[in-house]
């Protein structure tokens, strides 16, 4: 699975690919992720509805923030 990505997590495709992310309701392995990527799917409870929020509330700051 690692070697299929390439090495690097399968989200931000650019750490190295090092912890397997599985779903915590059926145990089914989804891909390998980085750390910070594990972490973050935790932390959003593996929500996809928690996570559209979070990409609309990035996708609409964009303009009010300096980078």
């Amino acid at each position: 699975m690692i070697r299929d990505q390439g090495g690097v997590c399968i989200i931000c495709l650019r750490a190295p690919a090092v912890h397997v992310d599985h779903c915590h309701k059926t145990g089914r392995v989804r891909g390998v992720l980085c750390l910070n990527c594990n972490i973050g799917l935790g932390l959003l409870k593996e929500s996809p509805d928690r996570m559209l929020r979070a990409i609309a509330y990035l996708e609409g700051s964009r303009g009010s923030q300096s980078s």
